[in-house]
């Protein structure tokens, strides 16, 4: 007995160092080798394993890699890469129609998205790679596969069961890169984790949080999803019950149903938000700059709360009910999108209406007497060189050119009333169409300062380089109302009159922007002008003047028959543009530019006192009518009125010269004619030009 159970000890420790030794031998070159071959033939990537790799049997089926890499052999950039990568699966599973999983998961995980200007994924592979089916390979293909197996594209066979205990993603990022359309996302330290996950049925949860970042954010944007997961491959099924996805201050939730994505898919489901505050969300998503607020607590007037129901197949979407409570308001809409098939573009319709808005809230409050403030220069110690280089790399705005000429487009906005700060827009109605690469937008009277306010867009993408066409016609707008709002407008009173009419061309905003041209003509009616600045540069010129004149005895403000003029703008907003105002008799005319971003204007200007037969409203003496003084108007915007414009001292002085010659030379010529005899008087003009000259 005693032989007996040396001999079974000793082929139990056999048996124990040959598992050993097989083991051992699995982290092996040759091994690695071997897993790569595979994955190459399988995929046609290239799968390196730089770590170690470590193989165990019992109790369970266990792989684990370290610094493992994948790679597209066509590009030098790696796929993917991770420090370690663990599969654990019971080993009894195995036999049976139950896959049970115990653990999948991953550290430092990164994964790489690239597309180049031509649109060439860096994922995609060669006809001729390794992953291509051998021509002679008795293999009989997946297409061939699954349509024995599912005759008539109507049915399929059950799947084998497959749940997994615990999948964890830990410290993992992705980066994404489209060059082909100037994008770039990031997204950093994502983790997942999900519990008993399965394709049989059951109820399991996943929770999914990362940090979002684009190109011209200065900071990334945490999210989080997460659900209870309700997945039935065999029934073509997929659940997502309490789904909460959440951005600081907002938080989504909902219930998603998948039908039928076997063969025919169709989904429904209903989302919505609890009110929030919007300017926070704007600041969380870096399209705000972050303001200290002063006043403590919520303020319920800048909150956004929605609801939305949505279903579909996959050819058509529906959007039955939006609705969004926001500025005091309810709006309501609804929306039908057909997607695109072989024998028509993508078709979208949709309705929008909304009661009063309020705005206010989100514009400051500012009386029409205060000056805007001069802005603070940044301070370079304080900001980061990455903010700098986001700063100065703004890419232009590309124009939805091969949206809008792939899809027809019907809709209509309805807002009763719009109030921001104290103005406010009523009967709010627009239309919008999208039709064989024509996008017409049209805005029917607005009710606006006791007076209307309507336009029409046009962007034609037909040509090569689209073109835009803007009108705009106001009429009767009362300038006492709008004074509050644009306190440079207290100096004048009456209701305006405007036709403005610009087209532009390019394939970005930037680029249209540097091409508007067209013109705005305008009047004012029953209007009453406050003529400071007027007075203030012929009060300057008249101080030149031999004779002088009684400027100051002018009235401060004056009513005109007609006060009308123009501008004309060519080849962007910040080009040379031609201005022209008449008041009765007195004329400006000039030309000269804006600077937007140092936020001021340079113009040339002529002030003209005409003659008869226009009404002599400003009076001067005889001797100046029809003469044009060159004034000067450049300053910031934010600088006084009267501190506009002044006079060109030199050219003044040269015009009263000359003026006064003039004069002179028109006396001579009387007293020639009244004293000189007619005989005389061809040579006394000889002597007299011969002097003044």
């Amino acid at each position: 007995m005693k032989n007996f159970l040396k001999v079974l000890a000793g082929f139990v420790v056999l048996l124990i160092i040959a598992g050993v030794l097989l083991i051992s031998r699995v982290n092996t070159e040759s091994n690695k080798t071997a897993i790569a071959d595979a994955v190459l033939a399988a995929t046609g990537y290239e799968l390196i394993i730089g770590g170690d790799l470590f193989l165990s049997l019992f109790p369970d089926f266990g792989l684990s890699l370290a610094d493992v890499r994948l790679k597209n052999p066509a590009y030098p950039v790696e796929l993917a890469s991770t420090s370690s990568a663990v599969l654990s699966v019971d080993l009894a599973s195995m036999l049976s129609d139950q896959i049970q999983v115990r653990e999948i998961s991953t550290e430092d995980f990164h994964a790489n998205y690239y597309i180049d200007e031509e649109g060439n994924s860096i994922w995609s592979i060669a006809a001729d790679s390794g992953a291509a089916s051998a021509p002679d390979s008795d293999l009989p293909s997946a297409s061939s596969s699954a349509s024995s197996s599912s005759p008539d594209g109507q049915e399929t066979g059950d799947v084998t069961g497959l749940s997994v205990e615990r999948l964890r993603i830990a410290n993992a990022s992705i980066d994404i890169q489209d060059l082909s359309q100037g994008a770039r996302y990031q997204i950093d330290n994502l983790t997942l984790d999900s519990r008993d996950t399965n394709i049989d049925g059951r109820p399991f949860s996943i929770d999914l949080q990362f940090d979002y970042e684009n190109n011209g954010m200065s900071a990334a944007v945490p999210l989080a999803i997460r659900s209870e997961v309700v997945a039935d491959i065999n029934a073509g099924k997929l659940q997502l019950n309490d789904l909460q996805f959440s951005v600081t201050p907002m938080l989504v939730s909902g219930d998603v149903t998948i039908n039928g994505f076997n063969f025919s898919p169709s989904y429904e489901g209903s989302i919505s938000a609890a009110p929030f505050d919007v300017l926070v969300l704007l600041e969380s998503l870096g399209m705000r700059e972050g303001q200290q607020d002063l006043n403590f607590g919520v303020d319920t007037d800048k909150l956004l709360s929605f609801d939305m129901r949505f279903n579909g197949t996959d050819e058509q979407a529906n959007i039955p009910a939006f609705n969004i409570e926001f500025a005091g308001a309810n709006i309501e809409s609804d929306a039908q999108i057909r997607l695109a098939s072989d024998l028509a573009p993508l078709n979208v319709s949709y309705t929008v209406s909304a009661g009063a808005l309020d705005l206010s809230p989100f514009f400051p409050e500012s009386s029409g007497d205060e000056e805007p403030a001069p802005a603070a220069a940044p301070d370079s110690s304080e900001t980061s060189p990455q903010l700098n280089e986001a700063a100065q790399y703004q890419p232009e705005t590309e124009l939805p050119v091969d949206l809008i000429n792939s899809m027809t487009l019907l809709g209509e906005i309805s807002i009763e009333s719009i109030t921001a700060s104290g103005m406010q827009f009523e009967d709010v109605n627009i239309f919008t169409n999208v039709e064989d690469g024509l996008l017409d937008i049209e805005v029917t009277p607005i009710s606006l300062l006791d007076g209307g306010l309507r336009s029409t867009v046009r962007l034609n993408t037909r040509s090569s380089t689209p073109e835009l066409q803007i009108s705009l016609t106001a009429d009767n707008l009362n300038l006492v109302d709008l004074a509050p709002y644009l306190s440079r407008f207290n100096t004048l009173t009456g209701f305006l009159q405007l036709e403005s009419t610009y087209t532009a061309s390019g394939n970005t905003v930037e680029s249209m922007l540097d091409t508007v041209s067209g013109n705005t003509a305008f009047s004012v009616s029953e209007n009453s002008v406050d003529i400071g600045v007027i007075k203030q540069v012929f009060t300057a010129i008249a101080a030149l003047s031999p004779t002088g004149e009684a400027i100051q005895q002018w009235p401060d403000v004056m009513r005109f028959g007609d006060m009308s003029g123009y501008v004309l703008l060519e080849q962007g907003l910040e080009s040379k543009q031609d201005v022209k105002l008449r008041m009765d008799n007195f004329d400006i005319t000039g030309s000269g530019q804006i600077d937007l971003e140092a936020q001021s204007f340079a113009y040339d200007m002529l002030f003209t006192v005409l003659g008869a037969p226009h009404p002599q409203t400003i009076p001067v003496n005889e001797l100046y009518h029809n003469v044009s003084w060159p004034v000067d108007c450049s300053a910031a915007f934010a600088e006084e009125v009267n501190r506009y414009c002044r006079p060109d001292f030199t050219q003044v002085r040269e015009i009263f010269t000359q003026i006064g010659s003039n004069a002179l030379r028109n006396e001579l010529q009387e007293t020639i004619t009244d004293q000189v005899p007619d005989e005389l008087q061809d040579a006394a003009r000889g002597l007299l030009r011969s002097i003044l000259n």
